[in-house]
Formats: C-alpha cells, sequence, structure tokens
C-alpha cells in the first residue's frame, strides 16, 4: 500500500513538472518575433481625423463604419511592424504577444455576425477606436490618453 501511495506521489511530481516545463516554452513562444516602431508622425493627424469620421459615419451606415474601422486598425499595425497576416486569429495573437488588451479590443471586433444589432455594431466600433486610440498613444512615445477624454458612441 506504501508503494502505490509513493509511485502515485512520483507521478504527480513528474506530472507538475511537465506542465510548468511545457507552459515556460509555451510562454517563450508567445515573445514576438517582430519588433514594432511608432507611428510616422505624418500619418497622426489623419488617423485621428479618420477616427472622427467613423464616428460620424455610423449613424447613417453602421456596418461600413464598422468595417472601415477595422480597415484602419489593419493599416496602422502594419505601419508600426506588425507583420501581414492571412488571417484575423494571426493578428490577433500577433497583438496578443505585444499589450493582451489589444488582442481583446481585436477579439471583440471579430465577434460581430452578419445580423448583429445596432447595438452590437457599436460596442464593436468603439472597441475598434479603442484600439487604434491606444495604437497612437503607444506609437507616440507612448503618451497616455487619460480615459475620460476618450470620447464614447452614444448608445
Amino acid at each position: 500500500m506504501t508503494d502505490i501511495l509513493w509511485t502515485v506521489v512520483i507521478v504527480i511530481a513528474v506530472l507538475l513538472l511537465l506542465a510548468i516545463i511545457v507552459r515556460a516554452v509555451m510562454s517563450r513562444r508567445s515573445r514576438p518575433t517582430f519588433q514594432t516602431r511608432e507611428l510616422p508622425a505624418s500619418y497622426l493627424g489623419a488617423y485621428q481625423s479618420r477616427m472622427t469620421e467613423l464616428q460620424a459615419m455610423f449613424v447613417d451606415h453602421p456596418r461600413e463604419a464598422v468595417a472601415s474601422a477595422k480597415q484602419l486598425v489593419d493599416d496602422m499595425t502594419m505601419r508600426m511592424g506588425y507583420p501581414t497576416r492571412l488571417t484575423d486569429k494571426e493578428r490577433m495573437d500577433d497583438l496578443a504577444s505585444v499589450d493582451r488588451r489589444h488582442a481583446d479590443r481585436y477579439r471583440t471586433g471579430l465577434g460581430l455576425k452578419a445580423d448583429s444589432t445596432t447595438e452590437e455594431m457599436r460596442r464593436t466600433l468603439q472597441s475598434y477606436l479603442d484600439l487604434a486610440r491606444d495604437l497612437l498613444d503607444r506609437g507616440t512615445s507612448g503618451s497616455a490618453v487619460d480615459a475620460e477624454t476618450r470620447p464614447e458612441i452614444a448608445g
């Protein structure tokens, strides 16, 4: 009976050790294999005005505003040095390797369906625009913008 108990304890210890090793290896792989850079200064004003346009566009064309906001984020990430990706999952993984919050916002945007309500589209647009603002903040020497100064889309 004692031999069986020691065998179980040893097996559990070995499994825990293997789990720790696998987690360490996986965390190393999640580090970005690319370098991000600041956004070109010549684009900052255009990006900011485009975000304002998208908020206004949402009133009459919500689905188009959301699609344009995703394109804006994709353009920003490309200019910041993120790799060009074929799938949204790969782009989300790249965003997560730099900042998990960015990936969460991108994931929220990807959750939009063809039959989504206007409120779901509003939340999706807000998520993409928050991500774009974060990228602008990160791309301009990391100057933080207070959450209270960020415009909300009326809901």
